[in-house]
Order: structure tokens, then sequence, then C-alpha cells
């Protein structure tokens, strides 16, 4: 038969994992970040960012994959995942450069 339960588990975990694992390096960036005493705030501010960004990213990438099926003529539904993967290797790209750009500023004020 179809274990479409599989799959939804595996995607559920999968979510979680990767969820905790952003939610964790982004806080210890935070915190790093902050003065001892904005911490908590630090900490809560980039939990709710992290979670509104991950819903964000969720709808995003259903309409890019959404807006690149082709359909056959005997039916057969092909996706093409080219501007959903140039999506997802931007979005690396640019958190990976706005911390550096960040770093090098707070370095100049101190």
């Amino acid at each position: 038969g179809d274990a479409m339960w599989v799959n939804v588990l595996s995607m559920v975990l999968f979510g979680i994992a990767i969820g905790v694992l952003i939610c964790f390096l982004g806080g210890l960036m935070a915190v790093d970040i902050v003065p001892r005493k904005a911490t908590g705030a630090a900490l809560g501010i980039v939990g709710m960012a992290s979670y509104c960004a991950a819903g964000i990213q969720d709808v995003a990438s259903g309409w890019l994959i959404d807006a690149n099926i082709s359909v056959t003529a005997d039916g057969a539904r092909h996706y093409d995942f080219g501007p959903v993967a140039f999506f997802w290797i931007a979005a690396s790209v640019i958190s990976f450069i706005l911390p550096l750009l960040n770093r090098k500023k707070s370095a100049e004020i101190g």
C-alpha cells in the first residue's frame, strides 16, 4: 500500500530536528552579540523571528514549487525545482553574509 504516514512522520521529525538546530545556533549568536543583561530578550526575539521566517519560507517554497509544475499531454506532472533551489541557496548566502556585516560594524563600535 501507499504508506503516506511514513513520509509525513519523516518530514515532521526532519523539521523538528532542523528547527531546533537553527533556533539553537541563532540563539547562541544572539547571546554572543548582546550584553549579558539582554540575553533573555535576544533569545526571545531570535526564537520568534526564526519561527516567523520558517513559516514564510515554507509558504514561499510552496508557491515556487506550485508555479513550476508542467503537465504533459498524457497528464503526468513534472516538477521544476530549479527556482526553489535558487531561492534556498540565495537565502543561505544572505543568512551567511548578514551576520558577517553585523559583526564588522559591532567590532568597529566596541
